[in-house]
């Protein structure tokens, strides 16, 4: 009897070694994650960066803006009138009691109107007569006003001396009370002419009694 053991592999195939991985395709994945990682931080970094600028450039605006409006201010007497002069050749007399890039704002507001009446005892000019802002006009506005600055041509202080000043001052004693409301211009009384087809103010309209 044979003693000897014959030993067989247990598989009819020797075992084959598995494949190594390929890190070379690994490799390239993770470059290309990251390439697209660096990607989405510059075009982050680049709108933030757009942001800035225009933010900045706006600022910088702003505050150029700010400044030539607190510049122009000071120019501003508050102890004087001032003439508004419009692009459409309309004037306004009064106060500025704000002035900015947008806009000026007025308060104590006169203008003048052609009137035929040469004894009115405001005329600045044998042609025309200074008329307060209020309730003489049809419209019944209150005593200020708010004008867009792209509508303005100049303003300027105007002195104590002057025609228009002495007449405002004139007013002002006649009528400590404001405006005899019972009366109307003659601009207003031209308006209200025209809406019934009339276009002649009357001449015995007066702004004063």
């Amino acid at each position: 009897m044979d003693f000897r053991q014959i030993t067989q592999p247990a598989s009819g195939r020797p075992a084959s070694a598995s494949p190594a991985p390929n890190t070379s395709d690994h490799q390239e994945e993770k470059n290309s994650d990251s390439a697209k990682t660096s990607r989405n931080w510059l075009q982050v970094f680049n709108g933030l960066m757009l942001v800035g600028i225009a933010l900045l450039i706006a600022g910088v605006a702003l505050a150029i803006t700010r400044t030539n409006s607190t510049n122009e201010r000071r120019y501003v007497s508050a102890s004087k009138y001032q003439a508004v002069f419009l692009n459409n050749g309309q004037v306004y007399f009064g106060n500025i009691t704000n002035l900015t890039s947008q806009y000026v704002r007025m308060a104590n507001i006169y203008y003048l109107t052609q009137s035929n009446a040469s004894t009115s005892t405001n005329n600045t000019s044998n042609n025309y007569s200074l008329v307060k802002l209020g309730c003489q006009q049809i419209h019944d506005p209150y005593d200020a006003m708010v004008i867009n600055r792209d509508q303005i041509a100049f303003w300027e202080n105007l002195q104590d001396n002057g025609k228009v000043v002495s007449s405002i001052k004139q007013f002002i004693k006649q009528n400590p009370n404001g405006p005899d409301c019972s009366q109307v211009s003659s601009q207003t009384q031209a308006s209200s002419s025209t809406t019934q087809g009339n276009t002649t103010p009357s001449a015995n309209t007066s702004t004063n009694k």
